[in-house]
């Protein structure tokens, strides 16, 4: 009779797992959300958009930003990349593009991708990952897509310029432009500092494409001393994801 007990008692352990540690369950995730693009003329530049500043290759890259969530319970994110689709325009075969842990680069929230061509549209997805040992991904957030342009080419001003001939000029006319001027610090002229001037519209001749300083009116004074950086940026109003930007330029009054 003992020997059949302690065989019930053997099978209820095997069964229930009684007297057993268990792993505790997965504490469950968010899924991350995008950060929103900013309008196109907004002086400082939001979201999903084009990034030529890393541009060693003259096009440059696709810059992704995510909100971050809680890192009690987030130990880095996944970032998934597709360029293709079905015959229902669905994006379709996404591939791992890079996975970041908190900690080991200078932004945990935010990627540059540059292994891209200009004209083709990149989706993109990304997961928050847990803190345990597996780094198990959480849900999958929406799904976001950019179509990095060629980007314009400016030309001035560049160095030191006259206070009454501070015009914009730039090659691979984009029709409409918007041209962001900035204050910089001289010491560190990769830092923008306060907005002065942020002009939107369709450059007169599009055969020497061009944007006179203070056209519309709505220009800060430029002041003799001071630099001041500037880009143009390509956008298609309405279409926020697409467009491109050229690098930064900078200049003084003389």
């Amino acid at each position: 009779m003992m020997m059949q007990l302690c065989s019930w008692c053997l099978l209820l352990l095997a069964v229930s797992g009684c007297g057993t540690p268990t792993e505790s369950p997965p504490t469950p995730l968010e899924a991350p959300r995008w950060v929103t693009r900013s309008a196109d003329t907004a002086a400082f530049e939001t979201g999903v958009r084009p990034w030529p500043d890393a541009a060693a290759n003259g096009v440059g890259g696709i810059r992704l930003e995510w909100h971050a969530l809680d890192p009690l319970k987030v130990g880095g994110y996944r970032l998934y990349r597709s360029d293709t689709t079905d015959s229902s325009g669905r994006p379709i075969n996404f591939h791992e593009l890079v996975t970041i842990e908190y900690g080991t680069t200078a932004e945990d929230t935010a990627y540059v991708d540059l292994a891209v061509t200009p004209w083709r549209t990149y989706y993109y997805r990304v997961h928050a990952l847990d803190r345990s040992p597996q780094r198990r991904e959480g849900p999958p957030s929406d799904t976001v897509r950019f179509t990095l342009e060629p980007p314009p080419v400016p030309l001035a001003p560049i160095g030191a310029v006259a206070p009454d001939s501070v015009i914009f000029r730039w090659s691979n006319n984009v029709g409409y432009v918007v041209l962001r001027v900035f204050e910089a610090d001289s010491l560190n002229p990769d830092i923008g500092g306060r907005p002065v001037w942020v002009f939107a519209g369709v450059p007169l001749d599009y055969s020497r494409p061009q944007i006179r300083y203070n056209q519309d009116g709505r220009a800060e004074p430029l002041q003799p001393g001071k630099l001041y950086r500037w880009r143009i940026s390509r956008v298609t109003p309405g279409r926020p994801e697409r467009g491109a930007s050229s690098v930064w330029r900078t200049f003084w009054l003389r």
